[in-house]
């Protein structure tokens, strides 16, 4: 076996490696900011997986909420906020909506507080995962796809419809909430 894996690594052209190294090199991780966002731990207990995948240390800002709008039949708003640990917001807006494109914002240190708040009123990680629970979706009304991570859990919601009033006033704090923020166009 490891006769075939070094025959196969040697196999393998320069330049590929060398594009491996520089995209491994190349990761653009910052820590937060004055601790914002820092959470305890070491080993393997100190990773979160978020919803794409992807495993971030504790101590490095991570997802700490979104809201997804998708499409629906007709002109139903398409786009999806999310909010860092770190104060950092980003927008993409995709079709129907007044922005179009990636837009970036700084949300104050509590209003990230009263996300979580408000994600504990509403009792948020005892609600089921999707609405309706018996997982028949109506085609053609639109989805909203909430995601609250607190450090120590978290769950993502879908809602297609029949969701209890508390997800829908917690849906309506975080487009309240990204609605009041000075988005600035992402130019890169």
């Amino acid at each position: 076996m490891l006769v075939r894996l070094t025959k196969f690594i040697r196999s393998i052209p320069g330049l590929l490696w060398i594009c491996l190294a520089i995209a491994f090199f190349s990761c653009n991780r910052h820590a937060a900011p004055d601790g914002a966002g820092k959470l305890t731990g070491q080993g393997p207990d100190s990773l979160l997986q978020t919803p794409a995948g992807s495993f971030l240390p504790k101590n490095e800002p991570h997802l700490l909420a979104s809201l997804r709008r998708a499409p629906c039949y007709g002109r139903c708003p398409v786009y999806e906020v999310q909010f860092y640990s770190n104060g950092q917001a980003v927008y993409q807006g995709e079709r129907y909506v007044k922005r179009l494109g990636i837009y970036l914002a700084q949300v104050p240190g509590a209003d990230l507080d009263s996300i979580l708040e408000h994600a504990q009123q509403a009792g948020f990680f005892s609600l089921a995962d999707t609405y309706p629970e018996n997982g028949h979706t109506l085609e053609g009304l639109p989805e909203t796809t909430t995601f609250v991570n607190n450090g120590q859990r978290q769950k993502a919601i879908k809602d297609n419809y029949d969701a209890p009033l508390a997800l829908i006033h917690f849906e309506q704090f975080l487009d309240e909430l990204a609605q009041s923020l000075d988005w600035q166009p992402n130019v890169e």
